[in-house]
């Protein structure tokens, strides 16, 4: 398993050579879901590249915070209520499923992903399994947070 070893940043350069590669991570370019369909398709139009876990993991936060702002109308200097806002995760995120822990950690599904042929004389990742639906972080318990 290479963790993070290839993604939308270097399968162009690896192409053949990494076909065959298992990694692990939230988001996969082929979810099906209609925010992760759009996401690719416009990041793929402009890019001329398949998103990265990193570009997938900004465009969600970047959700996050225009979900926050909204349920706020706009106003950022209560921070209570933006910070409740932040927390309650109320956005369409490309991952899934995506919410917070009362520690603050987030919780998301974790998918194992393969490099494979994408039809098209390239390769890309391809959703195999999701082994972990909606974890719980294991020191949450332990959290004194409310």
């Amino acid at each position: 398993m290479t963790l993070g070893a290839v993604d939308g940043n270097n399968l162009d350069a690896l192409k053949d050579a990494a076909l065959g590669s298992v990694t692990a991570g939230a988001w996969a370019p082929d979810l099906d879901n209609a925010s992760n369909k759009e996401f690719v398709t416009a990041f793929v139009k402009k890019y001329h590249r398949e998103p990265t876990m990193f570009a997938a993991q900004s465009y969600d936060a970047a959700q996050l915070i225009d979900s926050a702002v909204a349920k706020v109308h706009g106003n950022t200097a209560d921070k209570e209520a933006l910070g409740a806002a932040l927390k309650a995760a109320d956005f369409k995120t490309i991952r899934g499923h995506f919410s917070f822990a009362k520690n603050h950690f987030p919780n998301e599904d974790y998918n194992v992903l393969q490099v494979v042929k994408d039809g098209k004389g390239g390769v890309t990742l391809k959703l195999v399994a999701q082994p972990m639906h909606d974890p719980q972080d294991p020191f949450v318990i332990a959290c004194s947070l409310k």
